[in-house]
């Protein structure tokens, strides 16, 4: 099986591909940017989860706050303590 594919955006060539001739990758990024770029991804999924879990937490009244044992002012530098794990939890209020 011989495909052959015309790429007409840019520039005008053609790439032949077959089974026992594998068509050419692309050129691999730098592991060092490959790194980089999962930290930072690493880094903006942590800080939407510590958001999350702000405002669900500053959403509950102020009893249900006490009945686990955080003050509406400590909300912030609890949540800043989690490791990943525990931001993965989701709060939930019985009480509506």
């Amino acid at each position: 099986m011989i495909s052959i594919t015309l790429n007409m955006e840019d520039n005008m060539h053609s790439s032949l591909s077959h089974p026992n001739y594998p068509a050419q990758s692309l050129p691999q990024t730098a592991p060092s940017l490959t790194i980089a770029i999962r930290g930072w991804l690493r880094a903006a999924v942590r800080s939407w989860q510590r958001r999350k879990m702000i405002a669900s937490l500053e959403a509950m009244d102020d009893w249900l706050l006490r009945d686990i044992g955080i003050e509406h002012a400590d909300i912030a530098s609890v949540v800043n303590g989690f490791n990943d794990h525990e931001l993965m939890m989701t709060p939930s209020s019985t009480r509506q």
